[in-house]
């Protein structure tokens, strides 16, 4: 939800040994399970679905997250208007069956994600037809399992090894009940018309809403293995191999290659992302161990890196540093794998083990995503589940993405071999105050030379000039492209500066207004003052206020209890008389009592704050 009111706060991040500052360009999404009702939705109602998806929307806007992995086709049946495929089940209760009163929900969630700066990936289940104790109410007549049962497959149990996930409580790792006898069907990727047929329902939706990138997971050939139940389809399709191994993992291939060809003729705008299982081979990288995409399921995700099929790689890495699959290792290989084929890495993480049997430590997450900001090719995380793991807070993990690793709003990453042309800049950024309201206006740019025009502004704010656009810290507001000003509160003085983004990102120069000047109350400008912290006692991130009565050069500085500087926050710097206020970001600092001190020619203050972890 876009805020009626924002706080302008000059925000400082703290130069501490061992900190990774935050990016501005980083990847933050997570998944939102449609399967089994997993996160969304609840209710069969539809306003009530309407409620529960904007509430999750609003829940990671809150988190600064800018992507939603969106589930719209779990088992060749849809979320979505279709002329191929019958609607899910799990949408009304009966397949078949549209929503009552009517709408869409792709539409839906892709224009209340736009709203709240979010792209979103539609995300589809390539093959997977059902699961023998699915369907209560039977199988809808324009279900694929119906109309080509020439097309399945099925296989006995589902049961995973359990390498990959334990057999608990008669459950899997997405909370769906196990059953040892359970049989899956599945459509034959040896088949050139399942090819096609998976394709022209992709091609569906890309051509039909307005997304901003087309996700598949894992769901290829099954976990549960395969044997000669395509040993006829090999017989009569071979292509030339003599393999069956070969040929299998060839016809994942062709379908991941069709898919980007497609996508690219049609709207090469939109992202194309895989997210397979996280081993490709067992004992690759050295020292892991495990079951594997490319024996098992017949994926070879190294395959669609060197081809360039896909625009970013999501291995799920749902595992924790250390052991025969240890995450300290297979995340810096697929980050070496993705940046030297110059494609994106977003690893997938699974919060969702903080809250459940495995019971993560609070740590691990923190110090995965730690270590991905930290390496080369990396650039951003996807989360397994929204609603189990994220926005349910498990052990505080929300809590740590809202005040430290995602204090600040960043952009997806750009993209750069499918467009790499900026926009041009908007025109004559205007200012002025008119009582609380801070009126910014000003003119659309011009279409640059691909025809691309803003599809949304970046406000910035510093207390310097030139407006340093490279930090994070400094972003006031994206903005929709249809917009020619906002009104806002609660500005501090400083400097302004706007730019334009297109659809992958690309940022246009800025456009600067001069300096903003911003009422104070004659009150709180008679003398300079510096006020306490708050909150204090804080972890990690505390608001340090001061008062400043005319034009001068200031430092703030933070030391800690034996006088040692520890960083410097404004290092005698200019500023004009007013009140403001910076942040003090300590997650690399142990807990303990510090002290921050504000400076000038003529006077020094000091206050103590103390910092609880």
């Amino acid at each position: 939800m876009i805020r009626k009111t924002i706080k302008i706060l000059f925000l400082a991040y703290a130069i501490i040994s061992g900190v990774i500052a935050q990016p501005k360009y980083e990847f933050r999404a997570a998944w939102v399970g449609t399967v089994g009702k997993l996160d969304w939705p609840v209710s069969y109602e539809t306003d009530e679905q309407k409620e529960e998806l904007t509430d999750m929307l609003d829940g990671m806007e809150s988190a600064n997250m800018n992507a939603v992995i969106f589930q719209v086709r779990p088992s060749c049946d849809v979320f979505y208007d279709s002329e191929i495929e019958p609607w899910s089940n799990w949408l009304t209760g009966t397949e078949g069956n549209a929503p009552s009163p009517y709408y869409d929900p792709l539409h839906f969630a892709v224009e209340e994600s736009h709203k709240r700066n979010m792209e979103l990936h539609a995300w589809f289940n390539p093959y997977r037809v059902k699961k023998s104790t699915w369907y209560s109410n039977g199988v809808h007549s324009d279900h694929v399992y119906k109309k080509h049962p020439e097309w399945i497959l099925s296989s006995g149990s589902d049961k995973k090894s359990g390498l990959i996930e334990e057999n608990y409580y008669g459950l899997d790792s997405w909370g769906l009940e196990k059953n040892p006898t359970e049989v899956t069907y599945y459509l034959n990727p040896g088949l050139q018309e399942v090819r096609d047929y998976v394709l022209s329902v992709i091609m569906e939706v890309v051509n039909n809403y307005n997304i901003d990138g087309i996700h598949m997971d894992d769901y290829f050939y099954p976990y549960s293995g395969i044997t000669n139940e395509d040993q006829q389809t090999f017989e009569d399709f071979p292509r030339g191999f003599t393999n069956i191994h070969d040929w299998r993992r060839d016809n994942v291939n062709l379908l991941i290659a069709a898919i980007h060809d497609s996508i690219n003729i049609v709207k090469s705008h939109v992202k194309f992302g895989m997210s397979p299982f996280g081993i490709w081979k067992n004992g690759v990288p050295a020292g892991i161990v495990g079951m594997d995409a490319y024996n098992t399921i017949y994926c070879d995700p190294i395959n669609w890196l060197n081809n360039q099929y896909i625009d970013y790689i999501t291995p799920q890495l749902y595992w924790e540093f250390g052991g025969g699959q240890d995450y300290g290792k297979l995340m810096p290989w697929w980050a070496d794998k993705a940046m030297s084929n110059e494609r994106h890495l977003y690893t997938g993480n699974a919060p969702y083990r903080i809250g459940d049997w495995h019971n993560w430590s609070a740590n691990e997450l923190p110090r995965q995503i730690r270590l991905n900001r930290d390496t080369d090719g990396c650039q951003g995380n996807v989360y397994f589940r929204v609603n189990f793991g994220v926005l349910d807070n498990p052990k505080g993990f929300l809590d740590s993405l809202e005040n430290d690793f995602y204090q600040y709003q960043a952009l997806a990453p750009q993209m750069f071999w499918i467009d790499s042309i900026a926009p041009n800049a908007p025109q004559n950024l205007e200012f002025s105050q008119n009582g609380d309201d801070h009126i910014i206006t000003w003119d659309k740019p011009t279409a640059a030379s691909d025809g691309d025009t803003a599809t949304r502004f970046v406000l910035y704010q510093d207390l310097f000039k030139p407006v340093n656009i490279n930090k994070p810290e400094n972003i006031i507001r994206i903005i929709d492209g249809s917009l020619d000003s906002i009104s806002v509160t609660d500005l501090s003085i400083g400097h302004l500066a706007l730019t334009s983004l297109d659809r992958l990102n690309n940022e246009s120069e800025a456009i600067n207004v001069g300096e903003v000047s911003i009422d104070v109350p004659s009150q709180l400008a008679r003398k300079f003052q510096l006020l306490q912290n708050y909150p204090n006692p804080f972890n990690p991130t505390t608001t340090i206020p001061f008062i400043v009565e005319k034009r001068t050069k200031i430092t703030l500085a933070i030391y800690d209890i034996n006088g040692r500087k520890i960083s410097d926050i404004i290092d005698d710097q200019e500023v004009n008389a007013g009140k403001y206020e910076f942040n003090f970001h300590a997650s690399g600092i142990p807990s303990g009592v510090y002290f921050y001190r504000l400076q000038t020619d003529n006077f020094m203050l000091n206050k103590k704050m103390l910092l609880l972890k």
